[in-house]
């Protein structure tokens, strides 16, 4: 798994992103815990190499989780389970338009306008 997400993060966002997102000064601690997590994990202290990979994603991803459950409450399935609306905007009632145009031609401004208007 850590050889993936070594390979699959540049992959993803590519190289040159990559390096100015995990080396940025405000994350260097960070980015040295996840590091040296993913060493002692390859050298054979898993238990304490994974507790540092934890406590690095969570510096380093941390500010992306609200982002996440927000979308997590926005899905049809699993909405309910975070409390959001799971129904999927498949059904129920339609938001009303400002731009209606039923009620914008049923103004009694718009009418009266129209009328002291000698051009029409």
């Amino acid at each position: 798994g850590n050889l993936l997400f070594v390979a699959g993060v540049p992959l993803m966002i590519g190289p040159g992103r990559t390096v100015g997102y995990f080396l940025q000064p405000k994350k260097a601690r960070a980015t040295g815990c996840l590091g040296c997590g993913i060493l002692l994990v390859m050298v054979g202290h898993p238990v304490i190499g994974i507790i540092l990979e934890i406590f690095g994603l969570l510096n380093l991803f941390g500010n992306m989780f609200p982002l996440v459950m927000m979308m997590a409450k926005n899905l049809p399935v699993v909405g309910g389970l975070f409390g959001g609306n799971s129904s999927g905007g498949g059904g129920g009632k339609r938001k009303e338009s400002r731009y209606d145009e039923d009620r914008y031609y049923e103004d009694e401004g718009y009418e009266r306008q129209y009328r002291r208007d000698e051009r029409y």
